[in-house]
């Protein structure tokens, strides 16, 4: 048995023994040994994501040791053996493994990472080790990932990027060590990562960088598709800063597609911002951003939603991939400018509060109440628009409903949380209003989230009873946002996560 844990390469002219293949039946072992090469491969990516399975085993080796045919169609597939991770205290082991690997890949697109246990003990030693075995296959390298890595083995391992070109290169992922102070995910840094300074990496879409400055990248590789940072200096700095600098990186990357913006702290609902220094930036448009996630202070994104025309952008997120909401202080700008026509969904907060034995909120007369007056004209600039969810929106006797039934022809899903202010008879008029409108979708779905006593939306037997004959009707009682079933995680397929993940969820390479 070599260190790749196969028996060595030219084992299909060798008896493979019971210790190394798996026991099957003398009919089924034929079957097995008899099918051509491509069904193997059928066989093989429906079983096998191209990384190790949940119980920690290789599905390449283990198809290696079916038999002597499954074995040669294993060692003659390049991508089986093109994934290395260095997640172990001592790699002494894995590195002589993945020596054997890389020559079995051929020159396969590499996909690679360095974790933080290597660096434990001999942190430098290893990290030279690692570093010499991958190197002269930078050429080939796919992704490239370091997680959770000591500041000085991050210097060391960019040092050796900076005079390398990897052309192949489509994803780079680069997270800080992990930090002691509460509330905060990975340690300040201020090194600067410079690879490929005097060489290319020219076909890198997709870049997250969590703890380290960004300002080489976003000016060295105008071609991302993907970023991704996570920086406390964005909880830091005022609201205009912050605009600044999502204006430079978006004006910077005009290609760029997804946006993920996170200022690695816990944000208080109390928060309050700097107070701004001066005159917000004028406005700028991106042409091919389709997804924005931010998590920045409530000021800080409204004020950078009102400095973006995105025609592209479908919807916006949080971090842990669930819709964000919008204020409504954000309608008379959404009005005005319709900076946002393609968006799929969109969430609507205020701040209603219908328990009013609480003393949250009175019912009515908040000074945000006013800007509902521009929700008509919102809506008129979201013609594709699928679902509307409103979070604490008191519609003050239902005046704010009737434009749902003139507005958005392409509405399925209407989503109402925690809202006060209108009857379900009210909400069935638009139902029927839409039936009868000429070139408008019907209501698909309508969900009512709230709680059984306060002053909430006021539900009739024989309304509730009308609509769901009609069409797919729920009132339910408060459900955490990772399990709520919304127009994003059941048609879209983002699921939501219960934690930060790090990349983009449709990521090709996570």
């Amino acid at each position: 048995m070599d260190p790749a844990g196969t028996p060595p390469d030219n084992a299909s002219s060798i008896p493979i023994s019971d210790d190394t293949g798996i026991k099957t039946p003398t009919r089924l072992h034929h079957m097995l040994s008899n099918i051509p090469y491509d069904i193997f491969l059928m066989v093989v990516f429906s079983c096998w994501n191209g990384g190790k399975r949940s119980d920690g085993t290789n599905f390449p080796i283990t198809a290696s040791h079916v038999c002597r045919t499954w074995r040669r169609y294993a060692l003659d597939t390049g991508i089986f053996w093109a994934t290395l991770e260095f997640r172990q205290a001592r790699p002494h082991r894995a590195i002589m493994k993945y020596k054997i690997w890389l020559e079995r890949a051929r020159g396969s697109p590499l996909d690679i990472f360095i974790g933080f246990q290597p660096f434990k003990a001999a942190s430098v030693k290893h990290a030279k080790s690692i570093m010499r075995l991958i190197m002269p296959h930078v050429s080939h390298w796919r992704s490239f990932r370091v997680e959770h890595v000591p500041k000085k083995i991050v210097r060391l391992i960019f040092d050796r990027l900076r005079d390398v070109s990897a052309p192949t290169l489509e994803v780079l992922k680069v997270v800080g060590e992990r930090s002691r102070r509460p509330f905060q995910p990975v340690a300040r840094t201020t090194l600067k990562l410079k690879p490929f300074v005097h060489g290319e990496a020219s076909s890198l879409k997709e870049l997250a960088l969590v703890g380290f400055p960004y300002g080489y990248f976003v000016t060295r590789f105008s071609g991302l598709q993907v970023l991704q940072l996570t920086q406390s200096d964005f909880f830091e700095a005022g609201s205009i800063e912050n605009v600044q600098s999502i204006q430079h990186i978006l004006t910077c990357l005009p290609n760029l597609r997804t946006l993920d913006v996170d200022c690695a702290r816990y944000i208080p609902a109390n928060h309050r911002s700097l107070p701004l220094t001066g005159s917000p930036p004028p406005r700028i448009s991106h042409p091919s951003l389709t997804e924005l996630l931010i998590y920045l202070p409530k000021s800080d994104l409204d004020m950078t939603l009102s400095s973006l025309d995105l025609p592209q952008v479908r919807y916006f997120l949080t971090r842990t991939q669930i819709e964000m909401a919008l204020g409504i202080n954000l309608l008379p700008l959404l009005s005005q400018h319709h900076p946002f026509p393609n968006l799929l969904s969109l969430r609507l907060g205020a701040s209603y509060s219908g328990l009013v034995n609480l003393n949250f909120n009175p019912t009515g007369g908040h000074p945000g109440q006013i800007n509902l007056t521009h929700l008509e004209g919102a809506l008129a600039g979201l013609p594709v628009l699928k679902a509307l969810t409103f979070d604490q929106v008191d519609f003050e006797g239902g005046k704010w409903l009737h434009c749902l039934g003139t507005r958005c022809p392409a509405l399925h899903w209407l989503t109402f949380i925690q809202c006060g202010g209108c009857t379900l008879e009210q909400i069935r008029t638009i139902v029927e209003t839409r039936r009868k409108r000429n070139g408008f979708d019907a209501l698909v779905r309508i969900v009512i989230e709230q709680w059984s006593t306060g002053n909430f939306i006021a539900i009739d037997e024989s309304a509730q009873q009308w609509l769901r004959r009609s069409l797919i009707f729920e009132v339910i009682y408060p459900a955490n946002d990772l399990n709520r079933h919304s127009y994003l995680s059941v048609v879209e397929g983002l699921e939501p996560s219960p934690r930060f993940t790090g990349m983009n969820p449709r990521s090709t390479r996570r």
